[in-house]
């Protein structure tokens, strides 16, 4: 199976053939526009005026519902990003996206490369990092008083959200998908019982997050579910539960942020794949059938074709 990376490849390609141009004194002229999986955008574009600076800009479908959740998502990202070296935000941004910043070629390292790469992972990191902050408020109430009726909501696409819970004890993300067609419908239930088988056959991974898959809407979400998604028959509603283990250093809170952004991307791709190889499979098996029957035929023997006869002696008549 493919494993996605979490950084974008194309971002820092195009970074480090920027720095490497600028030290041997030839910079580069960018334009460049690079897509991502969720619907997301990012323009890199160096200044008119200064050569050693570059703008890169980001449109995702997951801004606005991010933005919209507690501390604001701007404070975030001047949080994690302002502090590196070469990197600062850029206001207002570039038009027709959501988030722009500055890159200053000078001073830019190649652990800011690594980090600008996962700019898509770090703003959907917003909402779950809010959950891992509200997770150790309740861890310190009262065992009965821990549970939270606040769940966030991220739209990352045209009809598919995540649904964030968090408790005292446990982070719940939920991640409601959409199935193209019935094939593709049991190949996910299959692929997804993996999941569950796998965990109980290797004890070496017992200590993964619990998944679960349901064609009913959880209860951690019915009171946010959009009243039109429950009766919606090609929704499925996959959940996994995060225990204090998988977030309490902030490197496995990054780590397992990474994971879940790209279970969709990571889901949908290995059923494709999975349909594909059954494809290629089916049609190699039917042109050995093919070449079976070919071998099957038999030749007609051109002294028994029609415009072939004999006489009564078994000469061959000549016309």
């Amino acid at each position: 199976m493919l494993h996605l990376q979490p950084h974008n490849l194309l971002i820092q390609k195009t970074l480090s053939e920027a720095i490497e141009a600028y030290n041997k004194g030839a910079p580069i002229t960018l334009d460049r526009i690079v897509s991502d999986f969720d619907y997301a955008t990012f323009h890199i574009s160096d200044s008119e005026q200064d050569k050693s600076i570059l703008h890169l800009s980001i449109r995702t479908k997951a801004w606005q519902s991010v933005s919209s959740l507690g501390r604001g998502i701007l404070a975030y990202l001047q949080d994690k990003y302002d502090k590196l070296p070469g990197v600062s935000t850029l206001q207002p941004p570039e038009s027709g996206y959501d988030y722009t910043m500055r890159i200053n070629l000078a001073e830019l390292s190649t652990d800011s490369i690594i980090h600008i790469s996962l700019l898509k992972i770090i703003i959907m990191s917003h909402a779950f990092q809010l959950a891992f902050d509200e997770n150790a408020k309740l861890a310190e109430l009262p065992e009965g008083r821990q549970d939270s009726s606040t769940v966030h909501v991220v739209q990352y696409r045209d009809d598919e959200n995540i649904y964030i819970k968090p408790s005292g004890d446990r982070i719940t993300v939920i991640f409601e998908t959409i199935f193209q067609g019935e094939t593709d419908k049991v190949f996910g239930k299959v692929f997804l019982q993996e999941f569950v088988d796998a965990r109980k056959r290797n004890r070496s991974i017992q200590s993964v997050p619990q998944v679960l898959f349901s064609h009913e809407p959880p209860l951690e979400i019915a009171a946010v579910l959009p009243s039109n998604s429950i009766s919606e028959k090609s929704k499925r509603f996959i959940t996994f539960v995060l225990f204090p283990r998988h977030f309490a250093t902030p490197e496995l809170q990054l780590s397992s942020v990474c994971q879940l952004a790209l279970f969709r991307n990571y889901f949908h791709y290995h059923i494709k794949c999975s349909k594909a190889y059954m494809h290629t499979r089916m049609r190699h098996r039917v042109d050995s059938f093919i070449k079976v029957l070919n071998r099957a035929k038999v030749d007609v023997d051109e002294d028994e074709h029609e415009n072939n006869r004999r006489t009564i002696s078994g000469r061959k008549m000549v016309y």
